[in-house]
Parts: structure tokens; C-alpha cells; sequence
């Protein structure tokens, strides 16, 4: 078993970008690698439990994912491109995804959410999930990327069937192994990463 400093390290921010966006060969992920990965992923730590399960209803995690298959992936190219507002590259995206997870996370208030320290909370808790599916990813050697979700995280909640209750926290792309001819574009600050000590102080507590 790999060491979680040896995952941590390997895991790469990189976006599959084929053109013309049309979906690549290839039957994607099974529901059982999906499921497996996120029975991983919601070992991360919560502190609160969401609104909605101590009003008695629904689970106790304050995040919630939406998950699409490849099939789905390619279904929704043409629903997206149908909305007045353009989807960019999310498209060439979802041609080379075998699989997209859209993790939402449940704000206290519902649609209209405050910046308390509460919400705060729920969005650290699925935060983490979200990096400890992209770990479990890398382990596994699926490929992944953590999107913003552009006209996912909005424009597109009912095409998709989503609450407006919640908020997307990331749109998270799982990849086939890279084919050849397709763009395969890094994230543009892993160049820039610096060393804890540039972003780490010790403290000295003295003697009272």
C-alpha cells in the first residue's frame, strides 16, 4: 500500500480537453469503482451535522454528490450547449470524463446563505471529502480534476435534477488513462507551490 505522503505528492491538477468535444471511445467507470471511491471519501471529517438531518430528514454529512456516468456525460454535452449561457470548455471536459462528481454542500439558511461560522464549517467538511475522493482517485489511478463547475454550478441545477437548496463546492472530473492527440492541460500553479516554510510561523509562547 502506497504511503499517503507518496499519494498526496502524485496527485496532478489536469484537465482533458479533446477537439471537437465529442466523447471519447471507452465505457468509463463502473457504479462500483464510483462507489467504492467515495465510501472513501466520506471518512473525511465533519463537525456539524447538516440542517437537514437534525430537522429529521436526510443524511448527517453536510455535502451531498450527483453523480453521472460516462453515458451521462456525453447526454449532457448537448443540454448544456442548449443554455444561454456558454459552457466553455465544461464541454470538452465532459467528452473525456468517464465519469463527473458533483459535490454540493447544504448552507443553513438554503439558497439564501449567510457567511457564518456554521456554513464555514459545512463548506471545510465537504472541502475535505472533496480532496480525500481526489486522493482515493489518484491511489486507484484514476486520473481527476477539481472544477469550480462553471454553468454546473448554477444554470445547469435543473437540467440536472439538483436542490436549489444547495451549492456546488466542485464539479469533479474522473479520467481514462490520457489518449493520444488529446489536450491534457496542468493546473497552472503547480510551478508556483512553495515550501512550508514560506507559509508556516512558529510561535513562541512565553513563560507568564
Amino acid at each position: 500500500m502506497k504511503k499517503i505522503d507518496d499519494i498526496a505528492k502524485a496527485r496532478r491538477t489536469v484537465k482533458l480537453l479533446p477537439e471537437p468535444p465529442e466523447p471519447l471511445p471507452g465505457a468509463g467507470l463502473s457504479r462500483a469503482t464510483v462507489e467504492a471511491l467515495l465510501d472513501t471519501a466520506g471518512s473525511a471529517p465533519f463537525h456539524r451535522a447538516s440542517a437537514s438531518a437534525r430537522g429529521g430528514q436526510g443524511a448527517v454529512e453536510p455535502w451531498r454528490v450527483h453523480a453521472v456516468d460516462k453515458p451521462g456525460c456525453a447526454e449532457l454535452i448537448p443540454r448544456l450547449t442548449a443554455l444561454p449561457k456558454s459552457p466553455g470548455k465544461i464541454i470538452n471536459m465532459l467528452a473525456a470524463a468517464d465519469a463527473l462528481l458533483l459535490v454540493t454542500w447544504l448552507p443553513e439558511e438554503g439558497r439564501d446563505w449567510t457567511a457564518s461560522d456554521l456554513n464555514m464549517e459545512h463548506i471545510a467538511a465537504a472541502g475535505a471529502m472533496i480532496q480525500t475522493l481526489l486522493l482515493a482517485a489518484t491511489e486507484s489511478g484514476i486520473g481527476n480534476y477539481w472544477s469550480s463547475g462553471g454553468v454546473l454550478a448554477d444554470e445547469a441545477f435543473e437540467v440536472l435534477g439538483i436542490g436549489r437548496e444547495e451549492r456546488l463546492l466542485g464539479a469533479i472530473f474522473l479520467w481514462p488513462d490520457i489518449p493520444e492527440g488529446v489536450e491534457a492541460k496542468p493546473g497552472k500553479l503547480r510551478g508556483q507551490r512553495s515550501a512550508p516554510a514560506h507559509w508556516t510561523r512558529w510561535i513562541e509562547v512565553q513563560r507568564s
